[in-house]
């Protein structure tokens, strides 16, 4: 059975819809790089990286990735990536739980803010790359494409703006006459 879904459909059943932004969220590639002069390349998402060397491919978790910091085996501006890196994921995770909360539990309920989070989330990203490579994406140490960016950018554009959710009739408390209802 085909049925047309109109804007206030998309919104009661937005649970699904954000089962998805979820798995665009943490599944999306947010970067390619290669490492030095071809000596490896890798892609990395959100929650891991997954890199192929001279040395055999492997999977490396975020976890990982802090620990290697703190215990001191990597340092310098290479330090940075990480800590900028978690940071993004967790802008992202609390993205999803703004958005998530059902609408009932008012305090919480905010899709602006769950899409400023997801913003960050993606500006973050692109911070942890300019601090690995630099601001044109390319050193010594190798070189990036941001892919997955502007995926985040995207996303959380579209959750901020109303555009996602149209019927979501957020009003901030601070400023009521600021409301995400975007139908008059």
């Amino acid at each position: 059975m085909i049925t047309d879904w109109s804007a206030r459909d998309i919104y009661e059943h937005r649970e699904w819809f954000l089962a998805g932004l979820a798995v665009l969220i943490f599944c999306v590639p947010v970067s390619i790089y290669v490492i030095g002069s071809m000596m490896g390349a890798g892609v990395q998402f959100p929650l891991f990286r997954y890199q192929e060397t001279y040395m055999g491919a492997n999977v490396i978790t975020i976890i990982r990735d802090l620990q290697y910091v703190l215990e001191g085996s990597i340092t310098g501006r290479s330090a940075l990536m990480p800590v900028f890196w978690t940071a993004g994921v967790i802008f992202g995770s609390f993205g999803l739980f703004f958005i998530a909360i059902p609408s009932r539990i008012r305090g919480w309920y905010s899709p602006r803010r769950g899409g400023i989070c997801i913003m960050g989330a993606g500006f973050l990203y692109l911070l942890a790359l300019i601090a690995q490579y630099g601001p044109t994406f390319s050193s010594s140490g190798g070189f990036a494409i941001p892919v997955g960016v502007p995926v985040f950018i995207a996303a959380g554009w579209l959750v901020w703006s109303g555009t996602l959710f149209p019927y979501a009739d957020e009003t901030d408390v601070d400023n009521p006459e600021d409301s995400q209802d975007i139908s008059s």
